[in-house]
């Protein structure tokens, strides 16, 4: 079902609509010539709501992008699955007095395949890649607009990427926190244990056809802090040569 939210920030365009009232919320058509969730051709957008709102002071906020085809989905249990299915991420991140987001890459290393990739943060410009902190008036949704091809870069030189792209993709969307030697830690996910099993399983994602999905978390109990808890996850997709799968 499509949804049709405001979505001006991501579009370099002027619209005048008429606006109504839905769920609370002020809606407008989508402007003419783009496509599900406000998406123009060759671009993707995704929406991450959270029950409460945003603590970037404490949290980060990611979409993991498995685009190998493998149909695995990417799981907070990486060290039995050495990190598979993860490829890409899209990541919402700050300090508590700003935000920012960004595209990143999980890169292997050749030498050693079985350590945690590195995190390889991708170039990319406001045209490929744009960030709407507060998409619902209430700083419990953000929202990415992305072109598809920036998920389909190969870092050179280095170690070797994780994943060779395909249309058929999968995803999972966390809440992490830092742990006390640095890294990070899983807070949520889509699944219905949060940070651990058991795990969502994603739906297969079709990239060379046009859709816009909601997908909700299965775990909307067991996170105390409603910044951390994730309630759903918007993908709408508008591929510029529309293609079956």
């Amino acid at each position: 079902m499509q949804r049709m939210f405001p979505r001006i920030a991501f579009i370099v365009t002027i619209v005048i609509a008429v606006t109504v009232t839905a769920c609370g919320r002020q809606v407008t058509p989508n402007p003419p010539g783009l496509g599900a969730g406000g998406a123009p051709p060759g671009y993707m957008a995704v929406f991450f709501n959270t029950e409460g709102a945003f603590n970037f002071s404490m949290y980060q906020y990611m979409i993991v992008l498995n685009t190998t085809g493998s149909g695995v989905t990417p799981s907070t249990d990486t060290l039995q699955t050495n990190w598979a299915g993860y490829s890409f991420a899209i990541v919402a991140r700050g300090n508590g007095v700003s935000s920012y987001a960004q595209a990143v890459q999980f890169v292997r290393s050749n030498q050693n395949p079985h350590i945690p990739p590195a995190w390889l943060p991708l170039g990319t410009t406001p045209q490929q890649f744009s960030y709407n902190l507060n998409g619902n008036g209430t700083g419990t949704e953000f929202s990415i607009l992305a072109q598809k091809p920036i998920f389909n870069s190969s870092p050179s030189p280095g170690p070797s990427p994780t994943a060779t792209p395909s249309n058929i993709w999968t995803f999972n969307a966390y809440v992490t926190a830092a742990s006390p030697s640095g890294a990070w830690r899983f807070v949520d996910s889509m699944g219905a244990g949060g940070p651990v099993d058991p795990q969502w399983v994603s739906p297969k994602l079709c990239m060379s056809e046009p859709f816009d999905n909601t997908y909700q978390a299965l775990d909307l109990t067991g996170i105390s802090d409603p910044a951390s808890e994730i309630t759903s996850i918007e993908i709408a997709n508008n591929p510029a040569s529309p293609a079956p799968c």
